[in-house]
């Protein structure tokens, strides 16, 4: 698998010659597949290879059969609002995972936002369509996910969970357990001017 953003700055080779460089690749309306990549040819100008006429995304180079047309690029970047199949707001799509050979697109890569990346990573997304009016992409979640949030369910294991006002103190005893405050307290020797 290659991730669609990894493939910018990639050499393009075409039989034994180095055409230029590639500044974006380009996914299909659907996102299912690669529709082609944008190079950078120097004074060639940019060209556009469609991926009938790829052979391959190697590890340091993309190998093409042909050095495509010169166009002008009107592609943007992958940046699209994804929804839950219920309407409900998730994030952006913002990369996709890529098939070497097929140059199918296997995952595509939401963003739930900077803290929500930071902390729990970008998730992916492998059951998704694409509405044709406005381009978001509706995710189809598992059923769990919809009905708890996306980090609830190992959250709530255990026996004591169901309710979220029980605290551990420093002390081991939860809060809870201590009813009446003193009156579970275990009898002591006075500790003088405390106890008045």
């Amino acid at each position: 698998m290659r991730k669609l953003r990894s493939l910018t700055g990639m050499s393009v080779i075409c039989g034994s010659h180095r055409i230029g460089r590639v500044l974006q690749a380009e996914l299909t309306g659907d996102l299912k597949q690669l529709s082609g990549i944008w190079v950078g040819a120097g004074l060639l100008g940019t060209r556009f290879i469609p991926s009938e006429s790829l052979e391959m995304l190697g590890d340091v180079a993309v190998m093409a059969e042909d050095s495509g047309k010169r166009r002008p690029m009107r592609s943007k970047p992958l940046l699209k609002r994804a929804v839950s199949t219920d309407g409900r707001r998730m994030g952006a799509i913002t990369g996709a995972e890529i098939d070497e050979l097929s140059f199918a697109v296997r995952a595509l890569e939401l963003s739930s936002g900077l803290w929500e990346d930071l902390s729990h990573r970008r998730q992916r997304v492998t059951r998704y369509t694409v509405n044709p009016d406005n381009g978001e992409v509706v995710i189809d979640l598992p059923e769990a996910t919809r009905e708890e949030g996306a980090h609830e369910g190992w959250i709530d294991e255990g026996p004591d969970h169901r309710h979220a006002d029980r605290r551990i103190g420093g002390d081991g005893v939860r809060h809870h357990e201590l009813a009446d405050g003193e009156a579970l307290e275990p009898e002591g020797p006075p500790d003088g001017q405390l106890d008045l």
